[in-house]
């Protein structure tokens, strides 16, 4: 199948982009952007924008004020990771088709599949534990 390979080169593009965003996002100390996980404040697509929103969003985290732009850095980070999660599922079911079984072993997909999984649960570790360093460090 011809969309095989131009799916693992645009996730090789995209992992690099979710790590560099990761890294913005350690260095601009936007970590704790969203208090909640897999969404920011209650809100699983933006973040609280107008006043109404932030002061639900404040009532719901009263020891976290909402800071907008560290929310959309933090959330801009967590869509390109889902986008890379759900780009190597694919890929990875593709893998597992019988035509592509006979060419290559469906191993290393898979494997980056569970790796995939493992770094999203270390990145929702990482919000609703507070920064924990051993959880930092893994994720």
């Amino acid at each position: 199948m011809r969309l095989y390979r131009p799916l693992l080169w645009f996730a090789l593009v995209l992992a690099f982009g979710v790590v560099s965003l990761g890294a913005y996002v350690r260095l601009s100390h936007a970590g704790l952007g969203c208090p909640d996980w897999p969404g920011c404040y209650g809100h699983l697509l933006g973040v609280p924008q107008t006043a109404d929103e932030q002061a639900s969003a404040l009532l719901r985290h009263p020891d976290r004020p909402v800071e907008t732009a560290k929310a959309w850095k933090e959330m801009v980070h967590r869509y390109f990771a889902g986008s890379l999660g759900l780009l190597i599922l694919a890929i990875c079911l593709l893998a597992w088709r019988p035509e592509f079984r006979k060419r290559q072993s469906p191993a290393l997909p898979t494997l980056l599949l569970g790796v995939v999984g493992l770094q999203a649960a270390l990145g929702m570790w990482t919000v609703t534990l507070l920064l924990k360093p051993l959880i930092v460090t893994l994720h």
